[in-house]
């Protein structure tokens, strides 16, 4: 297998996999400099300003819809050198909302939270300020310190691309509808790499049919072993919830809608993950896969790979993205997260559709395979599935979100209120 051949695009000389930027916990996210940027005025950041960045990064998505964060501003943490009283924003990681069956070590906690800072600073940009985040300003233990720490150095105007990805946080949503046959264009590929690289991470898009076929083989393989973890099972169903209601609405976790009727069985290159627990997951191996796994592919008979072979029809290939970082440390998986925010909402203003399709990463003995399958590059962090959506398929409902209230603590004169 030759690695080269996943290549759908040459990657951008701006860097390649082992060499993509480390950005500096300061830059902005478009990694420009803030030579340019004016003095911001005291008190940047406002209690009001905070709740419009807040509710744009609890729009990020998260494992599960779990929403593990948490986040502080102090209006008056912090003087400069000119003595200006400047407030600092502040994000921490929610340790209860943890999965401890499929996240164990907390890798798509720090993710999810990744790309709820990325919409963060995001929109500090479209308010025309320059933000500085530190991130882990005191020390590396997610579940006691900080994960960031912002505060504004000055006003810059947006760039026209911080607009457009900040305008596309409202429209982003995971889509797990079939897609269409059409192929992302080798110039919405190249775009969708940059982004990543811009935040200091690597993408591959495999499309050299071996490389797909080991991506294929274990993602289905963790797929069955899931179907097959009671432990893992209960913990889908405790975040699971029914339809929501006008009286009741559900405010985290996955609503059936959301999911419906995606997890209907269909053949697919790449199994779906399953959120019905004890159900077969969406999407077949198809015979060549099959007979990589070693199970029968008779149409209509389930298979170990968690899905259903139909008879005829047309197999779904979508295009993936993996998403990864050289080194492994917590601070590359916020790294990460962030990037993988960028590419979303980039696939957004292309008109893509995406999903994630982790569960192969999230059990560490699969995801380190991944390191061989791809050549080693580094350390996969993310599995996006990317095209274009059948236009004739109704979209699925929107996950929805924790009120603002519930995630962010206002500390004033009076002292901290308490997250709800």
């Amino acid at each position: 297998m030759s690695t080269e051949a996943a290549q759908s695009v040459p990657r951008s000389p701006a860097a390649s996999p082992r060499t993509a930027p480390s950005p500096d916990a300061t830059t902005s996210p478009d990694a420009t400099t803030s030579s340019d940027a004016t003095p911001a005025p005291a008190a940047a950041l406002t209690p009001e300003l905070v709740r419009t960045v807040v509710t744009a990064a609890v729009a990020a998505p998260s494992i599960h819809n779990t929403q593990p964060w948490l986040w502080d501003f102090d209006a008056a943490a912090a003087l400069d050198e000119e003595q200006r009283r400047e407030g600092t924003l502040t994000l921490r990681a929610d340790a209860a909302r943890q999965l401890s069956v499929v996240d164990p070590e907390g890798r798509q906690l720090v993710l999810s939270c990744g790309a709820a800072l990325f919409n963060a600073r995001l929109t500090l940009r479209l308010h025309g300020l320059d933000p500085r985040v530190e991130v882990f300003p005191d020390g590396d233990d997610r579940r006691t310190m900080p994960l960031a720490r912002i505060t504004v150095r000055g006003r810059r105007p947006a760039q026209e691309r911080e607009r457009e990805l900040a305008l596309a946080i409202a429209r982003r949503h995971t889509d797990r509808r079939p897609f269409d046959p059409r192929p992302v264009p080798a110039d919405a590929v190249h775009r969708l790499r940059v982004a990543a690289e811009e935040q200091g991470a690597w993408l591959l898009a495999p499309t050299d049919p071996d490389l797909r076929i080991q991506v294929a083989v274990l993602l289905s393989r963790a797929d069955w072993i899931e179907r097959h973890n009671a432990a893992y099972q209960a913990e889908v169903a405790a975040w699971s919830r029914a339809p929501a209601s006008p009286s009741a609405p559900a405010s985290d976790g996955l609503p059936r809608g959301a999911v419906e009727p995606a997890d209907a069985p269909r053949q697919s290159e790449f199994p779906l993950r399953s959120f019905s627990p004890g159900s077969l997951s969406p999407g077949s191996p198809g015979p060549r896969l099959a007979e990589e796994l070693g199970v029968t592919a008779e149409p209509g008979a389930a298979t170990e790979a968690g899905g259903v072979v139909e008879a005829g029809g047309v197999v779904e290939r979508p295009g993936i993205l993996l998403i990864g970082t050289d080194a492994d440390t917590v601070a590359d998986r916020l790294r990460a997260g962030e990037a993988m925010q960028r590419v979303l909402l980039t696939a957004t203003v292309l008109g893509l559709a995406t999903s994630p399709m982790s569960q192969a990463i999230d059990m560490e003995g699969l995801r380190e395979k991944f390191r061989g399958a791809t050549g080693g590059l580094g350390h996969v962090q993310m599995i996006l599935r990317v095209g274009y959506p059948h236009s004739d398929v109704p979209p699925t409902a929107r996950t929805p979100r924790r009120d603002v209230d519930e995630v962010l603590r206002i500390a004033d004169g009076a002292g901290p209120r308490p997250h709800q």
